[in-house]
């Protein structure tokens, strides 16, 4: 049986965040689950159990070595499809053994509260599997 994986955010890369975030809000009107104008990193709930994430396009680029790239280059994201699943590690052996091209190996995100793994599609979109990582209280 396969591991399962179900679409909890879909993650917009964006260069002008306050902008953004303030047309997601305002114009949209997702309600914030999480962030602020300034927080560099925001979810909105878009009513149907998946959410939209807006990142600072240069926090995902610091964070896969890319930040002094051409913004315009192939490889510099301006989109991710985030799965959740219960078991990263699996999920990402999977996948791999499978054949989706690999960018980084699953790890801890201690600064994001998670443990993923990041993989291209065939297209080159970003595809990232997480899982929450477990409360130090």
């Amino acid at each position: 049986m396969k591991d399962s994986v179900r679409c909890s955010y879909v993650r917009l890369m964006v260069d002008d965040y306050e902008a953004c975030f303030l047309f997601y809000r305002d114009v949209v009107g997702f309600s914030v689950l999480y962030g602020d104008e300034q927080s560099r990193y925001a979810e909105l709930d878009m009513g149907t159990g998946t959410h939209l994430a807006l990142n600072k396009r240069e926090v995902m680029a610091e964070a896969f070595g890319t930040l002094h790239a051409d913004a315009e280059l192939p490889g510099q994201d301006r989109f991710a499809l985030i799965l959740e699943t219960g078991d990263v590690d699996a999920t990402a052996a999977r996948l791999r053994d499978a054949g989706a091209a690999v960018v980084k190996e699953p790890q801890d995100w201690p600064g994001w509260g998670i443990r993923a793994a990041h993989f291209r599609d065939p297209d080159g979109y970003l595809v990232e599997v997480n899982s929450p990582l477990p409360d130090e209280g």
